[in-house]
């Protein structure tokens, strides 16, 4: 997760975005905007300052680097630039493990559709960190995507072993449209996503070697 806190005044503004791109914008503890991003978005929202509303839009987008950073502005004036959203939970809990940059490089990978780029990063990143549910489940868009059935599932079943945060992704994620209208995946749903049946998977010959 993306984390950062801006401050001013009586005032913090927080920033989360999660693993799957939502991001959340919240004002004093209270929800404000919602998205989902790939590349950036804009946060519109309207804070009270002395008795007169302020407008404020909060921007997200990559740098050159491929970091999430943020522009904060004020009435149509930029007031915060290149804010850098960390990557881990609030500053006051302890530091997580360093970032994965494979991983890192896949996830931009595969937000481009770079499928082969993608699956080379995501595999050199489970050899980092073959703990990482999250890799598992990148992985499986990436053979949805390329119509890998028996891949998908067994990387779908992988991450839900490693205790995958968000299982309602594996309902809603758009990469994941072809497995979830296999034949095969209502019964792999039933079992929570422990068992399928592989009598009704057909060869699937890959059409790239890396694959």
């Amino acid at each position: 997760m993306h984390y950062q806190q801006i401050k001013f005044d009586d005032t913090v503004i927080e920033f989360f975005n999660n693993w799957l791109g939502k991001e959340t914008v919240s004002v004093n503890g209270q929800v404000v905007s919602r998205k989902s991003s790939v590349w950036g978005t804009n946060h519109h929202f309207t804070i009270m300052e002395k008795g007169h509303n302020a407008q404020y839009v909060l921007t997200t987008r990559l740098n050159g680097m491929g970091e999430v950073v943020l522009d904060l502005s004020r009435n149509g004036r930029v007031i915060r630039q290149n804010i850098p959203a960390r990557y881990g939970s609030r500053p006051s809990r302890p530091a997580k493990a360093p970032v994965n940059k494979a991983k890192k490089e896949g996830l931009l990978h595969l937000k481009n559709y770079e499928l082969i780029d993608a699956l080379e990063k995501m595999l050199e990143a489970e050899k980092y960190d073959p703990r990482d549910s999250e890799i598992q489940f990148h992985l499986a868009c990436i053979y949805s995507v390329k119509e890998k059935t028996k891949k998908g599932f067994e990387a779908i079943k992988k991450s839900i072993e490693l205790g995958l945060a968000d299982e309602d992704a594996i309902m809603t994620h758009d990469m994941l449209a072809f497995l979830r209208i296999h034949p095969a995946f209502e019964g792999f749903l039933d079992s929570g996503f422990k068992r399928y049946d592989q009598s009704l998977i057909q060869d699937e010959p890959d059409e790239f070697d890396v694959f």
